[in-house]
């Protein structure tokens, strides 16, 4: 597919080129996506609800957010970059902004335009009154982005927020060991953390809303199969862009071009479904639902931090063996 879109370009010149890349990905980015994890899930959740307890819903659903950046993280291995492994690693900078400052601000701008300024009222209410959980979920979130960026030097040696044109390569394997454990580290200490809040609050992981909620293997497997194929398209994009625009795209993402797309765009991409979810949830104006909606940052960066981890030890074990990568 790659020689594809590389034929297309030469064909059809920038704008054109350019032009149909931009809807196809507005299209995966804003329907596929989305809708294919919206199916996934709802079914995750009402199988988790029907076989695990409905204390373990929270986690199947901000966990199943995450099979984006999990499917697209394998699917750039396929291709031979580890540069994927930004992918999870950057919604973790993706989650604090959209869950804590997007999301709620589409659902207060929401009731503002369609004249509910009572429910904005009841939102700051409940923000207040549940202050201690939010700043939980805040010292949570960015204390596992702290960690993911440590993984990311790992991987490249360099920091994600600065831009170098000097060649990038990918880092000794041992390198990308010791970012895998550190990823271990920081989800044992959430867990701690999470199971001395559950122990206090049980209510906040049971009482959820669960309208959507349908056990179904085979909506798992249709959203999933679903979420594959628009990582795949995805990562393919992302290879051509760097093919064919690599002088211009170094100015900001450095000479990681693979690995600076899939931080900062990639992530983007892939933490929309966590961003419905928030939506969702804020809109609700009750404290499980409250918890869960900040849970698709604080949650799903130790579940970004888990897929990390999974990323390098595989890549450690290939290298090991002699397969060959570059970021």
């Amino acid at each position: 597919m790659l020689d594809l879109l590389i034929n297309l370009h030469q064909q059809l010149g920038n704008i054109f080129f350019l032009s149909i890349s931009a809807v196809v990905a507005i299209v995966i980015c804003f329907w596929f996506i989305p809708a294919t994890t919206d199916l996934m899930i709802n079914s995750a959740a009402g199988l988790a609800g029907k076989y695990w307890g409905r204390d373990r819903r929270t986690l199947v659903i901000n966990s199943s957010t995450n099979n984006p950046e999990l499917l697209s993280m394998l699917v750039a291995f396929s291709l031979g970059r580890v540069g994927g492994l930004a992918n999870p690693l950057g919604s973790n900078f993706a989650n604090i902004y959209l869950m804590f400052i997007f999301a709620p601000l589409v659902v207060l701008v929401k009731w503002f335009f369609v004249g509910k300024k009572r429910r904005i009222k009841q939102f700051f209410n409940l923000v207040s009154r549940e202050k201690g959980l939010c700043f939980w979920h805040l010292v949570m979130s960015f204390l596992m982005f702290s960690f993911s960026s440590f993984a990311y030097w790992c991987m490249t040696g360099v920091n994600p927020f600065r831009s170098t044109n000097d060649p990038t390569p990918l880092q000794p394997k041992l390198y990308l060991l010791m970012g895998g454990i550190s990823c271990l580290v920081a989800i044992f200490i959430f867990f701690f953390f999470e199971n001395r809040l559950k122990s206090k609050r049980l209510e906040l992981f049971e009482d959820i809303n669960e309208d959507n909620h349908s056990p179904s293997w085979s909506g798992f497997a249709l959203g999933t199969v679903g979420l594959i194929t628009c990582c795949y398209i995805l990562n393919t994009f992302f290879l051509a862009w760097s093919t064919l625009y690599s002088n211009l795209l170094e100015e900001f993402f450095g000479a990681a071009i693979f690995a600076g797309l899939h931080y900062f765009v990639g992530s983007l991409i892939t933490s929309l479904p966590e961003m419905t979810v928030a939506i969702e949830n804020y809109e609700r104006l009750d404290s499980a639902d409250l918890n869960t909606a900040m849970a698709s940052a604080s949650q799903s960066n130790m579940t970004n931090l888990a897929i990390a981890a999974l990323g390098c030890i595989l890549v450690f074990l290939l290298l090991l063996f002699g397969f060959d990568y570059e970021l």
